[in-house]
């Protein structure tokens, strides 16, 4: 069946008073075999809001482009005569990410390098330049991998959320951002 996430609901599933749409709704999530969850009951929200570690966003005020499975979904719960109040994409947003630690330390030979600014010298100012755009570029990839893996570390998943008539609030996917 479907899951109640126990954590944000104030209600427990068996005290549940579910209307007909968020029964429908729930109905139409298993039938398709969507990990259909109710995340809690509050109002749509008319503006972005941030909830701990969580930024909620009315998705007509989203700019995340949707994957095709969610607007399959969105089209699925419209086909059906589902009116939902609205929806809402969640996104993880961490109060602060911590940059990754690294104990590597790049290991640079200072004689292989003498050696070669003395080669690049010898060969002449072009290749010279050559040798030193290989050594910057060297040096730049490792300087900008803790950057890169920071960058990793800021994507995170949205969830595609909707707002049924009696206010519950029901996830009906999520996906990667890549």
């Amino acid at each position: 069946m479907y899951q109640v996430n126990t954590q944000n609901t104030l209600e427990n599933a068996g005290e549940m008073n579910l209307g007909p749409q968020t029964k429908q709704l729930l109905t139409l999530g298993e039938e398709n075999h969507w990990p259909t969850q109710i995340l809690g009951r509050a109002p749509m929200l008319e503006e972005p809001l941030r909830v701990r570690e969580w930024v909620l966003m009315p998705a007509i005020l989203d700019e995340t482009p949707l994957p095709e499975h969610a607007i399959e979904r969105i089209h699925a719960v419209y086909k059906v005569g589902i009116r939902p109040q609205g929806f809402v994409i969640v996104h993880e947003a961490p109060l602060q990410i911590e940059i990754p630690q690294t104990d590597v330390k790049p290991k640079v030979d200072s004689d292989l390098l003498k050696k070669i600014g003395r080669a690049a010298l010898g060969i002449g100012i072009l290749s010279g330049s050559i040798a030193a755009l290989v050594g910057i570029a060297i040096l730049g990839g490792v300087l900008l991998a803790p950057i890169g893996l920071l960058g990793a570390a800021v994507v995170l998943d949205p969830i595609l959320v909707v707002i049924t008539t009696d206010n519950y609030w029901i996830e009906i996917d999520r996906w990667d951002v890549k």
